[in-house]
């Protein structure tokens, strides 16, 4: 019995020794970073976070505006205004039964998708979109990041009311079973 008992000592006193050690003179392990969202493929390192992420950015954070846009006003500087005419988008079938369709059409104005219930408005153009504290608006007069605020109509419905983007087209919300309508790019005024 003698011989468990220095055995059971001899295990315990050095184990004691080590977990005194960890509790009480160890520096503290600290806790793993947060995890971050890679941004998908194809954004820049900077843009603003999209998905539910964007939404709740505190005041001054870029957010993603399609996300994030409630409440925020479209401010068009001086510097783009009358610079953009038109938009041109591209209007597939998804089932790829037809060839693609082009459609011009005028900032501010409307048109029917041929063959089809939809109706489009372009409601502003701009060639550098950015989110700024409570707006968005456009950073530059640069082709930096095209982006179209549309409105879609089908049935005489609102379907769509947000931006489309030409570099990222797949970051795009307009969902529909038949179409697919993305932006190519903005056609200057001149």
């Amino acid at each position: 019995m003698r011989r468990w008992i220095l055995l059971g000592l001899a295990i315990a006193i050095p184990l004691g020794a080590v977990a005194l050690y960890f509790a009480v003179l160890a520096t503290p392990i600290p806790p793993p970073p947060a995890p971050v969202a890679a941004a998908p493929a194809g954004l820049p390192a900077d843009h603003p976070p999209i998905g539910g992420a964007g939404a709740g950015a505190p005041e001054g954070e870029r957010a993603h505006p399609q996300m994030g846009s409630a409440g925020r006003a479209v401010r068009v500087p001086d510097s783009v205004k009358g610079k953009w005419r038109a938009v041109k988008l591209q209007v597939e079938t998804k089932d790829g039964g037809s060839a693609p369709q082009t459609i011009t059409l005028g900032v501010s104005a409307e048109a029917m998708v041929p063959g089809s219930k939809l109706k489009l408005r372009a409601e502003e153009f701009l060639p550098a979109l950015q989110v700024k504290g409570s707006e968005i608006t456009s950073g530059s007069n640069e082709l930096a990041n095209p982006a179209v605020l549309m409105t879609i109509w089908e049935d005489g419905k609102q379907v769509f009311h947000g931006w489309l983007f030409s570099k990222f087209p797949d970051m795009q919300p307009f969902e529909h079973p038949k179409f697919r309508i993305t932006l190519i790019e903005g056609v200057p005024a001149s």
